[in-house]
């Protein structure tokens, strides 16, 4: 989703390159990584899956849903060029823990990862090595899509203006959408 982790990438690449931006968007798969853990493991410690399945599927396609609705309504309101950021990645540590620190100071990121959480709970995927592939998966998908935002990004510069991220912003909040209806119809 289109965000301040997506912007810093966005300019970061723009302003300093792809290699300082992909170290962004290590420290962006971390910070994932973490939550992702926090949200499993809160959840398996609650216990109370089994019982209420139909409920907290329906919270977690309900999450998504209103996750697809910010995505959508969201406004873009300047270019990620017209951003200035100080040029102070002098290492690939701090780079990461720009990535790393930024995604964490979202609060909507655990959020995010509590619904897609509980979806996967509530749709029975609670094997271990099920959700151990699929978040791999997820995982590698994400700093996949964020280091060719990344690449792109010095190439298609001229291209980010706020009405492309708009319309960004809202295809990925269509896809939210459908998935939180898809998995309230599944449940119903």
């Amino acid at each position: 989703m289109i965000g301040p982790v997506f912007f810093m990438l966005l300019n970061t690449s723009i302003k300093k390159g792809f290699k300082p931006a992909a170290y962004m968007a290590a420290g962006v798969a971390l910070s994932d990584a973490m939550f992702i853990g926090i949200a499993h493991f809160g959840s398996t410690m609650i216990g109370t899956f089994d019982q209420h399945n139909t409920k907290i599927g329906w919270i977690g396609g309900l999450l998504l849903v209103l996750f697809g609705l910010i995505a959508i309504l969201k406004k873009a309101e300047q270019a990620p060029s017209d951003i200035k950021l100080p040029d102070d990645s002098k290492t690939m540590f701090i780079d990461t823990g720009k990535g790393f620190a930024m995604n964490s100071l979202n609060p909507f990121v655990l959020v995010f990862w509590l619904g897609v959480i509980t979806a996967l709970n509530a749709g029975q995927m609670v094997g271990k090595s099920h959700l151990l592939f699929f978040f791999s998966v997820v995982l590698v998908t994400v700093f996949s899509t964020d280091l060719l935002k990344a690449f792109l990004a010095s190439r298609l510069k001229k291209l980010m203006t706020p009405v492309v991220l708009i319309w960004l912003n809202r295809i990925s909040g269509i896809a939210l959408i459908f998935y939180g209806i898809k998995l309230i119809y599944d449940l119903s």
